[in-house]
């Protein structure tokens, strides 16, 4: 079965991004990423270093508070940062995995984002500089 997204280099100064490999539909499910909750202790020492720029918030009521953080291992690791987003992401705690939407119709070939802050309309900055 064709993956409904793939990672692709997109330049030296964004990195990669996941895009669509054929047209998604509103509400489709497009991935669903496992995740590894992280230790308080454990995320102090990982701030340090490049996976900072892949950690979710992670409040799983059967982990907090040792556990605010997490890491997923799926392609939606390379999911870039909107303000105006064409996909959704849903922390789903009783099966330790994130799921992420499709906000809208998206063509094949659209760069899929998500609003890192974790709500869809929400402008709150976050950690690096939009452009």
């Amino acid at each position: 079965m064709m993956s409904l997204i793939e990672v692709k280099y997109i330049s030296q100064k964004k990195g990669k991004g996941v895009f669509a490999t054929r047209d998604i539909q509103k509400n489709a499910l497009v991935d669903i990423a496992h995740v590894v909750p992280i230790l308080n202790k454990e995320y102090k020492k990982i701030k340090r270093t490049v996976l900072y720029n892949y950690i979710y918030i992670w409040e799983d009521p059967k982990y907090f508070p040792e556990y605010k953080y997490a890491i997923t291992l799926s392609i939606s690791q390379f999911i870039n940062h909107s303000y105006k987003p064409n996909i959704e992401y849903r922390n789903d705690y009783d099966n330790c995995v994130i799921k992420y939407h499709a906000l809208h119709d998206i063509p094949k070939g659209e760069e899929l984002t998500t609003n890192y802050n974790g709500v869809v309309l929400c402008k709150d900055s976050v950690w690096f500089k939009v452009e």
